[in-house]
């Protein structure tokens, strides 16, 4: 076994480690945005993910020198932990809720998009996996070194608030500021289950899709109101039931010490 492979992060606490750090969340942050303006549907979702996965293992490799084997490990494309995906399935089915509540309170059900199949996979791998790479296989990951859970949590909550402003322009203020607030409340249950997932992006990547699963369906006019302001209120709250399952339930014996540690 290589150093690479057992070596843990390198704390983001000095100056020049600083700057290396916002250097590598600035190209990320580029490729994402960049590529997502290209097309915000979900349909180029597979080439969102390819740009941003080859962004992040170049940042990696080159800023961080470590490996390319070791590199996918690091962003966090390693083996998920099958308890923390059991919980985000959960929680992705209960975010769903919007769509049939929107229906009950409405009186207009939303309706699937005719290419939804195709559509779901752009979303998961752009919204769910692309973005969690970002977000939590490098923001929260290279700030948690060094730091307790709910520290590095809030050092990472402006950084992907702050990215998500551009939609205030894009969609309008009342859509865009609540992307904002979702975008940073979100941080701590999907930062949890990317620990309690063994450091991976597949949990959180889960839920991130189910918030952003309304680009399959055509919503009526005189539900996008309602169904608006249910998705994120649903969205605000319930990703933050993934925080009341135990760690100890979650975290396999024998797992990476940075997991066992919630401060």
């Amino acid at each position: 076994m290589t150093r690479d492979e057992t070596a843990t992060d390198e704390p983001v606490a000095t100056a020049r480690s600083w700057v290396r750090f916002l250097a590598g969340f600035a190209v990320l942050s580029a490729v994402l945005l960049g590529t997502s303006a290209l097309d915000a549907t979900g349909r180029w979702g597979l080439a969102i993910l390819a740009a941003v996965l080859a962004t992040a293992l170049g940042v990696e490799t080159v800023a961080w020198r470590c490996t390319l084997g070791v590199a996918l490990r690091r962003v966090g494309l390693g083996r998920p932990c099958g308890r923390a995906l059991a919980v985000a399935a959960v929680v992705s089915g209960l975010v769903l809720l919007a769509f049939p509540l929107t229906a009950v309170v409405s009186g207009t059900a939303p309706a699937l998009r005719p290419d939804w199949p195709w559509l779901l996979v752009g979303v998961l791998a752009f919204h769910g996996i692309a973005e969690e790479l970002v977000w939590r296989g490098y923001v929260f990951r290279r700030l948690r070194a060094g730091r307790g859970f709910r520290a590095a949590t809030w050092w990472t909550m402006p950084l992907i608030a702050a990215a998500h402003v551009p939609i205030v322009v894009t969609m309008g203020p009342a859509i865009g500021l609540g992307a904002v607030l979702v975008a940073a409340v979100t941080a701590f249950p999907l930062g949890y289950l990317y620990e309690t997932g063994g450091n991976t992006v597949w949990a959180p990547a889960l839920v991130h899709t189910a918030v952003d699963a309304f680009k399959l369906v055509v919503i009526p006019a005189a539900a996008i109101t309602t169904f608006s302001s249910l998705l994120v209120a649903v969205s605000l709250t319930v990703p933050l039931l993934a925080l009341a399952v135990p760690r100890r339930l979650l975290v396999p014996a024998g797992a990476h010490p940075v997991l066992t540690g919630a401060s």
